[in-house]
C-alpha cells in the first residue's frame, strides 16, 4: 500500500531513504484521481521494495508545501524520483503511461540485484577457490626420508 504523506518531513525521509519513490499527487474531490487509484495501488503493491522503491500519495490540498514545491497544476500527477530528484512526470490519469514508468523502475531495480547477486556469487566462488589452493598447498608438503638397515631385520626408517 502507498504511504499517505502526513508533512513534507514524512516525504523527505522516504524520499532520502528508498532509492526510487514514486508519487501521486491528488485531491479527494477529483474523479480522475479515484479512477486512477486502483491501479496505482496494485503498482504499489506489486513493485514496492524497502530501501528500493517506495510509493506515496500526496492529497495537495493537505500538503500545500509539496503541491508548491513540485508545481502541480493538475490533479492527478505522477512525479517518478531517483536518488532524490524527479526524473519523470505523468500528467493526468495515464494508467498506461504510469505502468510503463513504474515497469521501467521494477527492471533497474530487478537488474541492480541481479547485478549484486552475481558479485555475490563470484565472492563466493573466488573464496572457496582460495581455500581449495590453500588445502591443497598444505597437502602438498614434501617430507624426505630414507630407509636403513642396521643389522639382521630391523628397519628403521628416518625424516628430515
Amino acid at each position: 500500500m502507498p504511504h499517505e504523506i502526513s508533512a513534507p518531513l514524512h516525504f523527505r525521509t522516504l524520499l532520502n531513504g528508498h532509492t526510487y519513490l514514486v508519487a501521486d499527487f491528488f485531491a479527494t474531490w477529483c474523479p480522475p484521481c479515484k479512477a486512477v487509484a486502483p491501479v496505482y495501488e496494485q503498482l504499489s503493491a506489486a513493485n514496492s521494495v524497502p530501501g528500493k522503491v517506495a510509493f506515496v500519495k500526496i492529497n495537495i490540498d493537505e500538503q500545500r508545501e509539496l503541491a508548491a514545491q513540485f508545481q502541480i497544476s493538475s490533479v492527478p500527477t505522477f512525479i517518478l524520483f531517483k536518488d532524490g530528484k524527479p526524473i519523470e512526470e505523468i500528467k493526468g490519469a495515464n494508467a498506461p503511461a504510469l505502468k510503463r514508468g513504474v515497469e521501467k523502475i521494477a527492471a533497474e531495480v530487478k537488474s541492480g540485484a541481479v547485478e549484486k547477486e552475481k558479485v555475490d556469487v563470484k565472492a563466493k566462488v573466488e573464496t572457496k577457490v582460495e581455500a581449495k589452493v590453500e588445502e591443497k598447498a598444505d597437502e602438498e608438503k614434501t617430507v624426505s626420508g630414507g630407509y636403513g638397515m642396521t643389522g639382521g631385520n630391523n628397519w628403521k626408517m628416518s625424516l628430515h
